[in-house]
């Protein structure tokens, strides 16, 4: 008895392949990554219950984050509320999803993998303070469909009345 997967069933149930998913972070990729100044996560503890939240740098900073190299990027972890949730359900659970999306361009970016909190001071210095950082090793990298994802032109701060 073959054990299929569930999107595997979804597949086969409204006859549609599936998408190509990479395993390494393409030069565009990196570029793309490298520009976003904002980005979302989702972790899940070790009961599997789950948590997505905002992620985005401080006025002026660098990038939100940082490709190390083909299969890794980090990112900082910035004082918040002091909740931890997500950061630590990744000490309970490592699989992290990370959704990027440029709503100018209409496109998204889907990463999956492995993430682990680490103190490399040459990194933190990449982040200006940062308490930590998030080393993600990446297991799969795919391109999203673009055809709902909402327009929009960025507001700058001073236009902003929240």
């Amino acid at each position: 008895m073959v054990n299929y997967s569930g999107e595997e069933i979804l597949r086969e149930k409204f006859n549609t392949k599936g998408i190509r998913v990479g395993k390494f972070i393409t030069d565009l990729f990196r570029q793309y990554i490298e520009s976003m100044d904002f980005f979302f996560i989702a972790t899940s503890n070790r009961e599997g219950k789950c948590d997505c939240s905002y992620r985005g740098g401080w006025k002026g900073s660098s990038p939100a984050v940082k490709v190390i190299d083909e299969k890794t990027l980090i990112f900082p972890d910035y004082r918040g509320n002091g909740a931890f949730q997500s950061l630590g359900n990744i000490l309970e659970n490592p699989n992290i999803g990370i959704l990027f999306i440029d709503f100018t361009h209409a496109q998204r970016l889907r990463v999956n993998g492995q993430a682990v909190i680490v103190d490399t001071p040459e990194w933190k210095e990449l982040f200006p303070k940062s308490l930590q950082i998030v080393k993600v090793t990446v297991e799969e990298i795919y391109p999203n469909c673009s055809l709902r994802i909402p327009r929009m032109k960025r507001v700058s701060e001073t236009n902003n009345n929240l």
